[in-house]
């Protein structure tokens, strides 16, 4: 979509991007522009996926987040 203070190019283009944020909010994918903030739990997935470690690692690492980290 346009940046803010941009408008759409015309209707579809418009339609497309409420769709598109539609489906974030459902993904879990939103972040809200006022917060500036990313879901800790999406984060850390992205997070371990860039890992080049042993999957021993990775797995310690994923326990600890969901035992310590994702429940809060």
């Amino acid at each position: 979509g346009p940046g803010p203070g941009e408008r759409f190019r015309d209707e579809n283009e418009a339609y497309e991007y409420g769709l598109d944020r539609e489906s974030d909010v459902r993904n879990l994918r939103h972040v809200s522009r006022h917060s500036g903030r990313i879901a800790t739990k999406p984060w850390s997935l992205t997070w371990l996926s860039t890992l080049d470690l042993d999957p021993t690692s990775i797995n310690h690492y994923r326990k600890i987040l969901r035992a310590q980290i994702w429940p809060h």
